[in-house]
């Protein structure tokens, strides 16, 4: 894809956002006369993108991973 370029949409389209390779699966739908937009993370597709591109994402732990006690 190059910045500024149109490209017509099929119904759906992949997005490749940020220098992280994080891949969006897009659909678009016209309602009523009007464009609706809706997005979804593809894990899949990211993990694949990274490999290819030797890009290695470390989360930090945050107080929300610890394991909660019985």
């Amino acid at each position: 894809m190059y910045e500024g370029k149109w490209y017509r949409v099929k119904g759906y389209n992949y997005t490749e956002c940020c220098d992280c390779a994080l891949i969006h699966k897009e659909a678009f739908r016209l309602v009523d006369g009007s464009l609706e937009w809706s997005g979804t993370r593809d894990d899949k597709l990211t993990e694949e993108r990274r490999k290819e591109l030797g890009i290695k994402v470390i989360r930090k732990k945050t107080g929300n991973d610890r394991k909660k006690s019985d």
